[in-house]
């Protein structure tokens, strides 16, 4: 079944194309040689500066696979390719960074970039801090101090978070092993992010002079960004965090005096800002409840209100412009704002619905067949059982001999319909292969030599630790063993090309830890013959009904993950 691409499949795509040879080579060729074509144009001693850009192109291309190494000579290199151009008298045009030529600037952003897809933390801070303190000494150097101080900052500032913001996302997040809601929000918000930091960029452009007048709004917006792009995780709360904020940059701009001009929707008002309230009030209708979301809206219009009446030179007060007509235009925005909550909030509903009618359709289906089966197959076995219990009835007086056969026949087909049963009720949650195993057909009470014995039937690929420090229910143990038993035949079917399945299982606490992953591509593979696609919901139904917790979906980088907590004392799973 098709399906939208998911934040981790774009990642994935990304990386691929940033690990290609071909193309960083080639964008840095295309930089370097429109670099050469615009020094040899300006005449002079400038194109004394292309051998300096075409080391860091090569350095930058080398870089994604020994970016400390590359860095840390990339670093080098502009310095001394700077104190060259100095030294000469050379004043090279660029473009972007005032001082750096672009083929410089590209180098840098992506040997930034691939520090932090590559490196942890504490190791990329210090190569990226190499990286950017190499700029503004080169900048120095070259005795070309850029004419707007701020606008050089800002868009510096912009251009070293996309590419530390960028190489995090490729590489997925992974500081840690365990997924936390903050960090699946920015994974979601990035594109948000992003949008928010050009717009930052555009009014620092448009207004910074490096003044109180000027920092209170830019502050101002900065925080309501931030607020912004966290509004999902607690929209109601965040949103009167928003309003306050609001009220606060209104007094703060009534304290300080004067305030800029920023071009925009609405005068006065950065387009950050502006923004930043929109975004609050789509996350709040999409979100909270409809009472919540009222009275969040309510606050925080209210506050804007008032921030708005109390600027210095306020339209409201002060006769300065029109206040009607930026009432309206104010309300137009809080109308986009507020359909767009409710369209996506439609679009969830919608999509929730869809998802649980599959899932009921499933289940229903599943039944239904079970049913069928279990009067076609199970219930013939049971009947002849019946049958052959009353004949022995009848003939065990004169015929004992006779009895005695018959009750072995019963005994038979006693096992015939219990193999048949099991057999059946697990060919209805997914392939033959995945529910005729012999090592669920003859599980024992030992969960560790169960889970052994599937380890070494399923072949070299599986890497098995097992780590029991308690007593494991035999219900409990028993859905441990199907659950490991369908996500490793779920791993052989989907990922082919897999070289190892990680099969972890541990019982911390009170509960037993299940961690099921393999290294595939990621993308999941049609098996052969098609998939009935209930796996996973079987595997849900099953960990659920003991009161667990489930979860299943693919790797940052590549592979697929499969996750369950079953608990080890008995619950209700209401």
């Amino acid at each position: 079944m098709s399906s939208s691409p998911t934040p981790e499949m774009s990642a994935q795509r990304l990386g691929r194309l940033l690990r290609a040879p071909w193309f960083l080579a080639a964008l840095m060729t295309l930089s370097c040689s429109a670099d050469v074509v615009l020094l040899i144009q300006h005449g002079g001693t400038a194109p004394i500066a292309v051998p300096g850009a075409a080391l860091l192109a090569l350095l930058a291309v080398r870089g994604r696979r020994h970016p400390v190494v590359c860095s840390a000579a990339a670093a080098a290199v502009l310095v001394l390719s700077s104190a060259v151009i100095r030294i000469a008298g050379a004043a090279p045009p660029s473009v972007g960074l005032e001082a750096i030529l672009a083929t410089e600037n590209l180098a840098l952003m992506l040997l930034v970039l691939f520090a932090h897809r590559r490196l942890p933390p504490m190791k990329a801070l210090p190569v990226t801090a190499g990286l950017v303190l190499a700029c503004i000494g080169s900048v120095y150097l070259r005795g070309n101090m850029p004419s707007a101080g701020g606008q050089f900052v800002a868009l510096g500032v912009l251009q070293l978070m996309l590419a530390v913001g960028t190489g995090t996302y490729v590489r997925g997040w992974q500081l840690s092993t365990a997924s936390t809601p903050l960090r699946e929000l920015l994974r979601r918000q990035w594109p948000m992010i992003a949008a928010l930091s050009v717009l930052l960029f555009l009014d620092t452009g448009t207004a910074f002079e490096g003044t109180a007048e000027t920092l209170v709004p830019l502050l101002g917006s900065l925080v309501l960004a931030a607020l912004s792009v966290l509004t999902p995780l607690r929209p109601v709360e965040i949103t009167l965090l928003g309003a306050t904020g609001a009220l606060c940059m209104g007094g703060a701009a009534r304290v300080v005096g004067n305030w800029p001009t920023h071009a925009g929707l609405m005068d006065d008002v950065p387009v950050t800002a502006v923004a930043a309230g929109m975004l609050m009030m789509a996350y709040l209708v999409r979100y909270a409840s409809r009472r919540r979301a009222v009275f969040g809206c309510s606050v925080l219009v209210g506050a804007v209100l008032v921030a708005a009446a109390v600027v210095p030179d306020s339209p409201f007060f002060w006769g300065r412009g029109s206040a009607l007509d930026l009432l309206m235009l104010g309300g137009l925005l809080l109308v986009l704002a507020v359909g767009s909550g409710l369209y996506f909030r439609a679009r969830d509903g919608e999509r929730t619905r869809t998802v649980e009618s599959a899932v009921e359709q499933a289940q229903q289906a599943e039944r239904l067949a079970l049913a069928r089966e279990l009067h076609d197959v199970v219930a013939h076995h049971v009947t002849g059982i019946v049958v052959q219990a009353q004949a022995a009835q009848m003939v065990a007086a004169q015929k004992p001999e006779a009895a005695v056969e018959a009750m072995e026949r019963i005994a038979g087909s006693g096992t015939e319909a219990l193999v048949a049963m099991r057999r059946l009720v697990a060919s209805m949650r997914g392939a033959e292969p995945a529910g005729t195993s012999g090592v669920t057909e003859q599980a024992t009470t030992d969960l560790a030599a169960d889970l052994t014995a599937l380890a070494e039937g399923a072949g070299p690929k599986v890497s098995l630790r097992v780590e029991l420090d308690q007593e494991v229910p035999q219900e409990v143990a028993r859905s441990a063993l199907r659950l490991v038993q369908e996500s490793v035949t779920n791993a052989g079917k989907h990922a082919p090309d897999a070289t190892e399945i990680q099969v972890v299982v541990r019982s911390p606490q009170e509960h037993v830890h299940i961690r099921v992953t393999d290294n595939g591509s990621g993308s999941r593979a049609a098996p052969a013959g098609g998939s009935g696609g209930y796996g996973l919901v079987g595997m849900r139904e099953r960990i659920e009904l003991l009161g667990g917790r489930f979860s299943a979906g693919p790797v940052p980088g590549a592979g697929w993950r499969v996750e369950a907590w079953l608990p080890l004392a008995e619950r209700d799973a209401g």
